[in-house]
């Protein structure tokens, strides 16, 4: 009987010690097992953190680009139907400077005036040389310009508005073909024509001063005007509709020369409208 008992004390105290290596054992699995997964959340917070981590105070700012804002022009061309509009936008007197990605818009139509308002973005030039150059950029009215008075929304004092309607239609003549060519202000343009020669269409604000002697008068269209120049070298004819002088010049051909009478015949032939 000892002996079974003590056999039965016995087999109870090593089924009492593997019951507790097993919870030992249980108890190390978790733990363990609570670690990794541990481990394999913070793995994957880091990032999160990294990414909520504030800027560095070295960090340099986006350069903001320069806002619009509103632009004068300087000169209008009025078109042969009267109602589309040409203004020639300007940086004005500032040096070096371009203007960018410009546009144009009608903002009042009334009775009496029409008024254009242009608005862009002044930049640093890239090419000071070259910087400045006027933008032609168009509107249309709703109904024809007519006598009503075109302004500048920048301006108290109104821009010249030159028509198209006062000068030749060279358009539609091939003889000639326009060729680029740009002025600070009022209109040019310049045409190659025939043997080499060249004519040369502007107009500007009517001013005072001394001029060349005239030589004759012709009739421009409805206008009369008046001519200046020499054979060897270029003829000219100018003409005052308002306050504004319309003009045109014809030069030949290097080592060419053109007469008088040659010159009135090549006025006659240009179609006016």
């Amino acid at each position: 009987m000892q002996t079974d008992e003590r056999l039965a004390r016995s087999n109870g105290s090593e089924d009492h010690v593997g019951r507790h290596r097993r919870v030992v054992g249980t108890a190390m699995g978790v733990t363990v097992a609570l670690a990794l997964i541990g481990g394999v959340l913070l793995s994957r917070r880091v990032p999160d953190q990294a990414t909520t981590q504030p800027p560095s105070a070295n960090t340099v700012p986006a350069a903001v680009p320069p806002v619009a804002s509103a632009i004068g022009w300087n000169a209008a061309l009025v078109a042969r139907d009267d109602t589309t509009i040409t203004v020639y936008a300007s940086v004005g007197d500032a040096r070096c400077k371009d203007l960018v990605q410009p546009q144009a818009s009608v903002t009042e139509q009334t009775d009496t005036q029409v008024v254009v308002a242009v608005s862009g973005r002044i930049v640093d030039a890239t090419d000071c040389s070259v910087s400045g150059t006027r933008v032609p950029l168009v509107v249309s009215l709703q109904k024809p310009l007519g006598g009503r008075l075109l302004r500048d929304a920048t301006s108290a004092l109104p821009p010249p508005a030159f028509s198209e309607r006062e000068l030749p239609d060279l358009a539609s003549d091939k003889r000639w073909s326009p060729h680029s060519g740009h002025c600070d202000e009022g209109l040019c343009q310049g045409y190659n024509g025939p043997n080499g020669s060249t004519l040369f269409a502007g107009a500007g604000r009517t001013v005072g001063g001394a001029s060349s002697a005239a030589v004759g008068t012709v009739s421009i269209g409805s206008r009369e005007g008046t001519i200046t120049g020499r054979p060897e070298s270029s003829w000219q004819v100018r003409w005052e509709v308002g306050d504004v002088t319309y003009s045109l010049r014809l030069t030949p051909s290097e080592g060419e020369t053109f007469s008088l009478k040659q010159f009135r015949a090549e006025l006659a032939r240009l179609r006016w409208t």
